[in-house]
């Protein structure tokens, strides 16, 4: 009896991510207005055919940012309102 001979391994297919897809969902989440950037730019990348991978990792990229950077203005506009609130309160304490 012989053993078989170990078929051989297929050959490995290199798949071609986009590196802006991954890039830009990292920086979504850091620095959302870079992260949408790099985003959009991979999802017309995709679409040209430069990359085959990383579609969806580009629209997430871009939902992320979109929402960091809407918190972030909403959070920043409750400040300012809240502050603004307390002006008029503060001229009357210092006035009296």
């Amino acid at each position: 009896m012989t053993s078989p001979s170990p078929s051989p391994a297929p050959p490995r297919m290199t798949e071609r991510w986009s590196v802006f897809a991954v890039v830009g969902f990292v920086c979504a989440w850091l620095l959302p207005p870079a992260g949408l950037a790099c985003s959009i730019v991979a999802l017309a990348r995709i679409a040209d055919g430069r990359a085959l991978h990383g579609r969806g990792l580009a629209i997430a990229g871009i939902v992320v940012s979109v929402v960091v950077m809407l918190a972030a203005l909403a959070i920043i506009a409750c400040f300012v309102w809240f502050g603004l609130m307390f002006i008029p309160y503060g001229m009357q304490l210092r006035a009296g």
